[in-house]
Formats: C-alpha cells, sequence, structure tokens
C-alpha cells in the first residue's frame, strides 16, 4: 500500500467511529483539499488563530511529531506533517473534536455572552452539536496512528504533545508569573528518584511537589477532566522513573494502560484521588520488589505479573511456559532457580495472600473467596489456608476484627 492509498484508508478508519473531516496543505501551507463543508473553520481560520504559526515554528524547530491544537472553549484539532527526510510535503489537521462531555456548555455559555442574532446563533449550534466528543486517550491514539499513516514512523502516545492556543497577551501574562515555578522542578526530580528507588518516601516528595504546583494550566473549563489529566501526566512520570529503577518495561507499560483506563473511567475526583493512591503504591512495591530480587529474570517476572493478574484463574505450568518461549521443564527450574519456589507454590502463596486481603477487606462469604479464587473446592482452601497461614481461614478474619475493634 502507496502512502497516498494508506492515508486515505487512515482518514476513511477514523470515520468508522467519529466523524471527523481533514483539511490538507502544501508545503507552504495553500490550502489542497478539505472533507469540512461549512464556511465555518474555512478560508484562512487555522492562520487567523495561530495554528498555522505553531505549526511553522515546530517545524523549523525539526519537531514533526502530530501535536494537539487546542483552539478555546475546548476545541481540538490533531495536526501533522507529512514529509521525507525532514523535508515537510504537506500538513494536515483533523477535526473539530470536542475534549470532554461538558464542552458544549461550555461553549453555549460563551456564545451567550455575545450579541448574536437568533438565526445566526442558532446556526453556530446546530455547527457545534455536530462536533464529535473524542476520549483523551483515543485522540492520543489517533495521533500515533497518524503519524504511521503519513510517515510510516512508530511513535508513542506519550510523545504527543497538547498545545493550547492563546493570545500572545494571555501567553505574556501567564509567563509573566513563572517565578512562582521556583522549585517545582526540584521537588519532581526528587519525587522521580524516589520512584526509581522504590523507597516509602515518595509521599513526602509528593506532597512537596502538590503544594507547589497546581498542575496543568490547560483549563478545560471541567474539574475532574483536569483532575484526570494531571493523575495521567503522573502516571506517565512513574512509568518513566519505575523503568529506570529497573521493572521491566514490559511491566511498566502494561501497568500504564491498565491504570490509564482506570483513571478515564472515574466518575469523581476522589475515584481519581483513589487510583492515584494506587498506582503510586503498586509502582513502587514494584520497584522496590525488582531491586531486591535483582536476580530475577524480566521473563520469570513477567510470570509473577501474570499470576499476579490472574488468580481468579486455573494457572498452569504448561501455558506460563508457553507465554515465556521455554519448555515446561526448563521453565520450572529456571522459575525456582531464581525465585526460590515451584510455579506451584509461588501460585499458591499469591492466592493465599489475596485471600488474607478478601478476608479482611470485605464481608464475602468463605465459599464465595474460595470460588473467587478458583480453589476448586471449599475443603481444599481450608487445607492450603491452615497450611500456609497456620488458622483456618474464619479463625483469620475473626481475629483480624477482634484486633480493629481493639483499635
Amino acid at each position: 500500500m502507496g502512502k497516498r492509498e494508506r492515508m486515505q484508508f487512515f482518514l476513511e478508519l477514523l470515520n468508522c467511529n467519529y466523524e471527523l473531516c481533514y483539511w490538507k496543505y502544501d508545503a507552504e501551507y495553500h490550502l489542497m483539499e478539505t472533507t469540512w463543508k461549512n464556511d465555518l473553520f474555512s478560508g484562512e481560520f487555522f492562520a487567523y488563530v495561530g495554528m498555522e504559526k505553531i505549526l511553522r515554528e515546530r517545524q523549523e524547530q525539526g519537531k514533526l511529531y502530530p501535536v494537539v491544537l487546542e483552539a478555546g472553549n475546548n476545541l481540538l484539532w490533531i495536526a501533522g506533517f507529512e514529509h521525507k527526510e525532514e523535508q515537510v510535503e504537506q500538513v494536515y489537521y483533523i477535526g473539530p473534536i470536542y475534549s470532554g462531555r461538558d464542552s458544549m456548555l461550555i461553549l453555549r455559555k460563551k456564545l451567550d455572552s455575545y450579541n448574536l442574532s437568533v438565526p445566526l446563533r442558532s446556526r453556530l449550534f446546530r455547527v457545534f452539536e455536530e462536533i464529535p466528543i473524542v476520549p483523551g486517550n483515543i485522540l492520543t491514539q489517533y495521533a500515533v496512528m497518524f503519524e504511521y499513516a503519513m510517515n510510516e514512523n512508530r511513535i508513542e502516545a506519550h510523545e504527543i504533545e497538547i498545545v493550547n492556543i492563546l493570545p500572545e497577551m494571555e501567553q505574556e501574562i501567564q509567563l509573566g508569573g513563572s517565578e512562582k515555578h521556583s522549585g517545582i522542578w526540584e521537588a519532581e526530580q526528587n519525587l522521580c528518584r524516589m520512584l526509581e528507588e522504590g523507597s516509602p518516601r515518595y509521599k513526602e516528595m509528593l506532597k512537596v511537589s502538590s503544594m507547589m504546583s497546581a498542575g496543568m494550566k490547560v483549563d478545560y473549563g471541567d474539574t475532574l477532566r483536569r483532575h484526570k489529566n494531571n493523575t495521567l501526566v503522573l502516571l506517565t512520570i512513574c512509568s518513566r522513573a519505575s523503568m529506570r529503577g529497573g521493572l521491566s518495561p514490559e511491566i511498566a507499560y502494561n501497568l500504564n494502560d491498565y491504570y490509564a483506563q482506570k483513571i478515564e473511567e472515574c466518575k469523581s475526583m476522589t475515584d481519581t484521588t483513589k487510583v492515584c493512591q494506587k498506582l503510586l503504591e503498586d509502582y513502587v512495591g514494584r520497584v522496590r520488589e525488582s531491586r531486591e530480587n535483582p536476580n530475577v529474570s524480566d521473563c520469570i517476572r513477567n510470570s509473577c505479573e501474570y499470576i499476579k493478574g490472574h488468580l481468579s484463574e486455573v494457572i498452569s505450568v504448561k501455558k506460563l511456559a508457553e507465554q515465556s518461549g521455554y519448555t515446561e521443564y526448563y521453565f520450572s527450574r529456571k522459575f525456582k532457580k531464581e525465585t526460590g519456589v515451584s510455579v506451584n507454590e509461588y501460585v499458591l502463596h499469591e492466592k493465599i495472600e489475596r485471600a488474607k486481603t478478601m478476608l479482611t477487606g470485605s464481608t464475602a462469604s468463605i465459599q464465595s473467596i474460595s470460588d473467587s479464587l478458583a480453589f476448586g473446592n471449599r475443603s481444599y482452601f481450608y487445607s492450603c489456608f491452615q497450611k500456609e497461614v497456620g488458622s483456618s481461614p474464619s479463625e483469620y478474619r475473626r481475629k483480624k476484627v477482634e484486633n480493629k475493634r481493639r483499635i
């Protein structure tokens, strides 16, 4: 498939989910073609609002990756360069896109502040009501695919920048307050160091960094959205720091994907705060574990992570060996040599640890806990728990409840 066919296929693929349009310009920013049919956003719109200026600056700086541009009122476009050996041949804009479900409400309030005629106001509303709402994580994925379609270049989502288009005066006002950021960089570097070391003192550094910075300055008019964005930024920092600390990239990226989804699913700031605390504890704990066990290979560490993530299933040595690319015999020997226990012993230990958490943190029956951890039957669960912990599940739960009451 040639570049033209690949690009056309990508643009058609986008419209399977959302009705998005594109504008194609030549290297001198002369419009070549567009699928946008309305007068709004036509002509010199991109030059007028400052998008063309930003793209020209990025082009001069050699920043040829796609960028997400916000034109105000939560309206976004994805912009990118089709180039050959650093020489820009064509420029694309894809959009318009709303950044959140409150975007239309914010725009309505903005339009209400102007003295518009009823026909014009109605016409604008009809146009804006047809603009699709695209979740932030999907938007960055589109930008990543956009780069591949244009230039056959594979990049990662974290490399996509979001640039808020502001009048120069507003930019100067914001930059004038940059003295408030004094010390933030140092605090964030200290936080990263704690994460890299798997140190529990990361909480102290996080508190210092949080007090110095209010987070991302892009105002989406949506407090929850802003809170999610700040948490996603922290997630990226955690992921990078953990890899520098020795966590395998596969585990770090899987965790990043998992928590990014959890963040987007949050319905309140309380939810995002809980996810934030959980992801920090998770990353720090895994880094500490990997540093304490430097002789454990990435292969075995990945198998351990798989086991922890599939405790509700019957986990076989055969399946783990196949995933690792080893024979069952070699994998079993390698696992025991590096961890000190057999695969089955490790699986059982992790299931019992999960059972202990469920016994003290929920009111679930012992039978349901046994079933949820795939023990097969309650009798076997009792036997394994007794052997591992030294007491039966019911005795363990009773003692923990009594201890809580004393406290």
